[in-house]
């Protein structure tokens, strides 16, 4: 009861935990009203491990500024789960207000806690293996001794891609040409990228017509697509349209930082008139399993902490997001909304396609000078590997503020005139700061400060078991440990994914994503996962090198060492095989000891590389005019002129042409190697039935038999 005074009060109520993620809640206010009832209710999630304490604040609605009448507490932890209880609050000495509080165990959270795949991967995978037992049994032909008559025959085919901006992207395009039209394609399970061929996966995955209309149609609308500058996408119009929608995000009380302009940039560039689309709308292209499931990947990282030493991989697919290494996952229709204690405490629409592009290709947005031309010519200073091994995370990413989270203090004024006016001058403050920082003379694009990409912290407030590595066969491989001196060869830095054990920070409201491309270039951790269970890796490393005839094998040999720190079977990877064999299409890479390395898959790893297809415009059919032979007559790096830097975003349609021709051809000429891949893993399965084949039951039956309780084998 509210004492009459000069100005009868217009009342409402704020309830403020401090401890709880969506801390402030606030009733309506009621307009002249001594004796009001609310008649609200609010829920708040709170952590049992805190002291929660819930701080009631009653205020008066004024038009300029509202009026604290008074506060009163209540310690939470003195309710009992189940209980109801009306609880009396006085407010100095003389108001009274009564709440009805109650607490309950949360039934269920937003967050899927499992190392297993989610149920619709399980059935996607069942639904696909049927129909890659018939493609298979067309692409083999009709020997008989290759029949598969049973899907446990069928091999889990995995394609990838890596990064390097557009040439990865528009090699990767030659490379899925050439796997549609040959078959191999309808034979792959997964396909997964990083960065560059991550962009290329979304156009093609995004397109209404796929997978009736193959990549040759999509192809050529990519090819005019990138045939135009992208500086005519930064006019002052268009960048006001999108530093408006941008804002929208913002005020929502969403992080914003430079990555979400990258992102808009190419998907205007690349999506067009698709903008809207989201990463589950990919769901329509996989859910009869008419298509190889898509994975794309970002890296979560550490502001001080060097991305090579610690990087959590971030996998995304049409039906979930997370990390395999906690077992945390989510729908995409969540990431980036607010969670607390795997439960979500502000949802937020998804994020648009193009959002998630611009994180998984953000090495562009960090140095994005480069990628105009503006501190750098094309072809000189140093390459973007060279750059970003030069960056420190502290330059990328900005202090984890509370800047978009809601105020800590009372809200204010209730007036909705004062409240839209401040809401304008903020908003015009905002995108005016943007627009100059976008197209002024600006330190944006000589600083890389606040560039990588932020989301909230969907792990915020979780307890973590840091059981790592990840694969649920640690310590039961049967690959042979490896020496120093051979991982010695697979990486220069000593350093190197020194930290890859330690947890993601709990307490962090935000967490910072950037390109995987930044501590490897290849997404091996997407298909690593034993759950996975994959036989056959068909690798494609677009990855810069120093020349035309540099070993290719760096990204791969980091990928290698990756994997043995967690304990995922990889076969060997021989540095040595350059200098024996020198420069090669591709190289196939088995394991050891196929009998014991039962779990560990074949790998056949595609190199950029111009050789055959000087002479060849087709596998077997030989170049003859000038025309033709000008044609493929090009260095991919040696070239000072090259059209092909990492930074280069506009191809002519020669270039484009030259460069998908090129690994389509590399790609078609080495079917025969594919083929016999395939034929071998036919075979391993044949042999293993349970290779590759992942369940808590089979971790325990291999812990049993992998005893040395007797001499006799089973």
């Amino acid at each position: 009861m509210l004492n009459q005074s000069v100005d009868t009060p217009d009342p409402y109520v704020e309830l403020f935990i401090p401890t709880a993620p969506d801390s402030r809640k606030r009733t309506k206010h009621i307009n002249n009203n001594v004796n009001p009832e609310w008649n609200e209710t609010f829920e708040f999630i709170l952590d049992p491990n805190q002291e929660n304490v819930l701080e009631l604040t009653l205020m008066d609605a004024n038009y300029v500024m509202d009026e604290t009448i008074g506060t009163a507490t209540f310690q939470i932890s003195s309710l009992k789960v189940g209980e109801k209880k009306e609880v009396q609050f006085v407010i100095s000495k003389v108001i009274e207000i009564i709440l009805e509080l109650s607490l309950e165990v949360c039934s269920s959270t937003d967050l899927r806690y499992s190392m297993a795949l989610c149920d619709e991967e399980k059935d996607f995978r069942e639904q696909r293996k049927r129909r890659i037992m018939q493609h298979l049994n067309n692409f083999l032909g009709h020997d008989k001794a290759n029949h598969l008559t049973t899907t446990r025959e069928v091999p889990v085919i995995a394609i990838l891609g890596s990064g390097g901006g557009f040439r990865a992207m528009v090699g990767f395009a030659g490379v899925m040409k050439a796997l549609y039209e040959s078959g191999i394609f309808d034979c792959a399970t997964y396909i997964a990228g990083l960065s560059g061929s991550t962009w290329y996966m979304s156009t093609l995955y995004s397109h209404p017509d796929f997978p009736v209309k193959g990549p040759k149609e999509i192809n050529e609308e990519l090819m005019n697509s990138v045939s135009h500058n992208p500086l005519k996408l930064l006019t002052p119009q268009k960048v006001k349209r999108y530093i408006e929608a941008l804002w929208k995000k913002k005020s929502s009380g969403q992080p914003v930082t430079f990555t979400d302009i990258f992102g808009m940039l190419i998907g205007e560039t690349l999506l067009q008139n698709r903008m809207d689309t989201t990463l589950s709308n990919m769901k329509e292209k996989v859910n009869k399993a008419q298509s190889a499931l898509p994975l794309f990947t970002c890296l979560h990282v550490k502001p001080d902490v060097s991305e090579l030493m610690f990087a959590d991989w971030v996998e995304f697919s049409p039906y979930e997001i997370g990390m395999a290494k906690y077992g945390t996952f989510m729908t995409p229709s969540l990431f980036g909304s607010k969670f607390f204690m795997g439960t979500v405490v502000k949802k937020y629409k998804e994020n648009p396609l193009h959002f998630l592009m611009g994180v998984w290709g953000s090495a562009f947005a960090i140095l994005f000078n480069r990628v105009l031309g503006v501190s750098n010519s094309q072809n000189k200073g140093p390459t973007m590997e060279e750059e970003l091994e030069n960056i420190r995370l502290r330059h990328l990413v900005s202090n984890d503020s509370d800047s978009d989270d809601e105020s800590q203090g009372p809200k204010g004024t209730e007036n909705p005139d004062v409240e839209k006016q401040h809401l304008q001058s903020s908003q015009e403050s905002w995108v005016q700061r943007m627009l100059m920082a976008l197209v002024g003379d600006s330190a944006l694009f000589t600083t890389r400060e606040g560039r990588a990409g932020k989301v909230h912290n969907f792990m915020l407030g979780l307890n973590l078991n840091t059981s790592y590595p990840l694969s649920p066969l640690a310590g039961l491989c049967t690959q042979e440990s490896v020496e120093d001196d051979e991982m010695d060869t697979a990486v220069a830095d000593p350093d190197e994914f020194e930290r890859i054990y330690e947890p993601l920070d709990v307490k962090s409201k935000k967490i910072h994503v950037v390109d995987s491309g930044l501590t490897f270039n290849l997404p091996y951790p997407l298909i690593l996962r034993p759950q996975r269970g994959v036989d056959l890796i068909i690798s494609f490393d677009f990855s810069a090198r120093p020349s035309d005839s540099s070993p290719p094998f760096k990204e791969i040999l980091l990928a290698e060492k990756w994997a043995k720190m967690n304990n995922l079977p990889f076969p060997k990877i021989d540095p040595y095989v350059f200098d024996r064999e020198g420069l090669k299409e591709c190289y196939v890479f088995k394991p050891k000891n196929p009998a014991s390395d039962i779990d560990c898959p074949t790998i056949i790893h595609f190199v950029l590389a111009n050789i055959n297809f000087r002479d060849y415009k087709k596998p077997g059919v030989r170049r003859e005019t000038q025309e033709e032979k000008d044609f493929a007559d090009f260095d991919i790096f040696d070239d000072p002129n090259t059209p092909f830097s990492t930074f280069n975003f506009q191809y002519s349609n020669e270039a484009f042409k030259r460069l998908h021709d090129l690994m389509e051809f590399n790609t078609l000429n080495n079917l025969d190697i594919i083929k016999q891949a395939i034929l071998d893993s036919i075979e391993y399965r044949r042999q293993n039935p349970s290779r590759c084949s992942v369940s808590l039951s089979s971790v325990e039956a291999r812990r049993y038999f992998n005893k040395p309780q007797s001499n006799h084998h089973t």
